[in-house]
Order: structure tokens, then C-alpha cells, then sequence
């Protein structure tokens, strides 16, 4: 890679591609971030438009060496909201850089790809697929759940609750597992993957320590100082709340519970020597994403 070759991304604006373009930049690219709603300030240079927009993606590929794509939609009540994204959006992009010659494209997954996975699932299998048959030099790294970006979502609304002192729901008795790592670990990974000679057309799955949410948040209210509680939500009263939420602007929604459940690949023990991946202990993560 030439310092100052240009790398197009995808959902910069996001917890995540906000991370993620700093240490691209000090990987040596020249950032160029397709925006669409919200500014990437920390971008090089922004091309306004979306995945929809077929004009705009070719004006953004243009003269890209690669491309990191990590815009998603991550929650709809309706599958084909999630397919006009994460699918057909994905099979957009891949034929914009296709036909700009863009030589990399890394296309971030998800760990929960399993088709019992629901909608969302399905979808991001079927862009994996969509990148898998394309003709570029194409790498997929499926992501755990990252913490440390200060969403309100997932292991991160967890943490956020943990430092409000505020109840802590889990599913059922919460034994469910997660394989957190944090934000800081997941974006040099990302970073490295664009460039790295032995990612190209390889499938990679990140994951930290794994351990029951339950535990999980035990640790965040350990680390905060102990005054959140954890409360157990009955999974019928969630099966039936999913179901209803097909229709009703609940907070949360169809698929949550199934993709929470879905079986979900292991880690892969290559990424440490490909993409220089290492997740940081579960203590010093959670210390820093509860001080942030």
C-alpha cells in the first residue's frame, strides 16, 4: 500500500467508524467516508450520498484503492429493511468497486450469522456471499459484541446502566454467552485487514473472552462500584413481546432474542497472526469503557 492511498468507508459516522478512521489514518490511508446523514469530521474527505444512491457510489469508489464497509441496518421490524441495506446495498457497493478497480474489500460481518439467527442474519449472510463471488480481493471479518464505543445498545448499554447505577436487564437468567472485545481492539484489526497480504480471500471471526451476560455484567457493576442490580426479563413475555413487535414501535425488536440465541462461530486463532488481533482482558476493558 502507497501512504496516501485512499480507502473508502462505509458507516464512518457510526460508534465504531468513528474509531476506526483515526487508526486507519495511522495505518498511513487517506480516509474517504460516504456520508449520510452525520458529518465525519475526522474523515479526509467526505462523499455525501448511501448505499441506495447508485450515482453517489460511484463518485465514492472513484480512485479507491480499497473498501471497508461497515454500514449496516442492525434493527428493523421488517426483513426486507434489512436485506435493502445489508444485501442489496452491499451487492450495490461491490459493483461500484468492481468497476473502479478497487483492489481490497473488506466486509465487516457479524459472529451471529447463523440463519436461526433471524432477519438480520440472513442478510449479512447473504452480502458474505454477494462478496465471496465477487471479483475483488475481498476479506470478511465477523464481528463479537463491541463494548467501549458509548452506545446505548447491547454489551454497551449494559455498561452505560452499570455506571448510571441503574437495573440491568438479561434474558432469562441471563446465562446466554457473549464474546465481548473492546472497540480499541476490534478497529486496528479492521485497519490491518485493508492491507494484510494473507487476509486476502479469507473469512476471519473475532472474539474476546466468552462468558454468560450475566457475568458480564457483573464485572461492569464490579468495576463501576457495585450499585446496579441485575434483573432476570421471563423469555415468553419476550417471545410474545417480539411477535407484537413486528407492528409496535417497542423497544426492541423482532429478531433480538433469536439472534442473541443463534448458534455462533469461534473465534479464528489466525487473526492474531494475519491482522495482529488480540483481545485486551475483560477487567482492563471494562475499566476503561466504565472511566470513558
Amino acid at each position: 500500500m502507497t501512504t496516501g492511498a485512499v480507502v473508502l468507508v462505509t458507516g464512518a459516522a457510526g460508534g465504531l467508524g468513528s474509531a476506526l478512521v483515526p487508526a486507519l489514518r495511522e495505518h498511513g490511508w487517506r480516509v474517504r467516508a460516504l456520508g449520510h446523514r452525520r458529518p465525519v469530521p475526522a474523515a479526509d474527505e467526505t462523499v455525501h450520498g448511501d448505499l441506495a444512491d447508485r450515482a453517489s457510489l460511484e463518485r465514492a469508489v472513484a480512485g479507491a484503492h480499497a473498501v471497508l464497509h461497515l454500514a449496516a441496518r442492525t434493527h428493523a421490524r421488517r426483513a426486507a429493511d434489512y436485506d435493502a441495506v445489508n444485501a442489496m446495498g452491499t451487492q450495490a457497493l461491490l459493483g461500484a468497486a468492481e468497476r473502479a478497480g478497487a483492489r481490497r474489500f473488506v466486509h465487516v460481518s457479524t459472529r451471529a450469522i447463523s440463519a436461526a439467527g433471524g432477519a438480520y442474519s440472513r442478510s449479512k449472510r447473504a452480502a458474505e456471499q454477494q462478496v465471496e463471488g465477487s471479483r475483488l480481493e475481498w476479506t470478511i471479518v465477523r464481528l463479537p459484541e463491541v463494548y467501549g464505543m458509548g452506545s446505548e445498545e447491547g454489551v454497551d448499554d449494559i455498561i452505560g446502566r452499570a455506571r448510571r447505577g441503574a437495573a440491568i436487564p438479561v434474558v432469562g437468567r441471563g446465562d446466554d454467552v457473549v464474546c465481548p472485545v473492546h472497540v480499541d481492539d476490534v478497529t486496528s484489526a479492521l485497519a490491518a485487514a485493508v492491507s494484510a497480504p494473507a487476509a486476502a480471500r479469507r473469512i476471519y471471526t473475532l472474539a474476546g473472552e466468552c462468558l454468560s451476560v450475566r457475568r458480564f455484567a457483573e464485572a461492569c457493576i464490579e468495576a463501576s462500584g457495585g450499585r446496579s442490580r441485575i434483573v432476570g426479563v421471563p423469555v415468553p413475555a419476550l417471545r410474545v413481546l417480539g411477535l407484537a413487535a413486528r407492528l409496535v414501535p417497542l423497544p426492541l425488536y423482532p429478531d433480538q432474542l433469536a439472534r442473541l440465541r443463534a448458534p455462533k462461530p469461534a473465534g479464528s486463532p489466525e487473526a492474531h497472526a494475519d491482522l495482529g488481533f488480540a483481545s485486551r482482558p475483560l477487567r482492563e476493558g471494562v475499566g476503561l469503557a466504565i472511566g470513558g
